[in-house]
């Protein structure tokens, strides 16, 4: 399996290694998330030995993500889910605090 890079646009990359790294061009992928939330971005490509595939995170703002790592998890438009392998940060003894007009707590 394989796509299609357009070859005719490359780009120099500083801070890979201690040379400068080409792109050998873009390509247009599909990133799904959580099973239904679709993305399609351009990435630029590469052959860097040693690695399968560097994905920045930078797709995340024009698709409306919001990384909480706090929270550990991803809030594509508000949609929340967990992320693989991380715990949620509060657990069943966090309550939730409705706020009226006035509110004391005592420390």
């Amino acid at each position: 399996m394989g796509c299609y890079v357009d070859r005719s646009q490359s780009q120099d990359c500083v801070g890979i290694g201690d040379t400068v790294y080409s792109t050998a061009g873009r390509t247009r992928i599909k990133i799904t998330l959580a099973g239904y939330l679709v993305y399609l971005f351009c990435i630029w490509v590469g052959d860097l030995s040693g690695l399968e595939a560097i994905l920045g995170m930078d797709f995340m703002v024009p698709a409306g993500i919001r990384l909480d790592l706090a929270d550990g998890s991803l809030a594509p438009d508000e949609v929340r889910f967990q992320l693989s392998g991380r715990r949620q940060l509060y657990n069943d003894k966090a309550r939730i605090v409705r706020l009226d007009k006035h509110l004391q707590n005592d420390v």
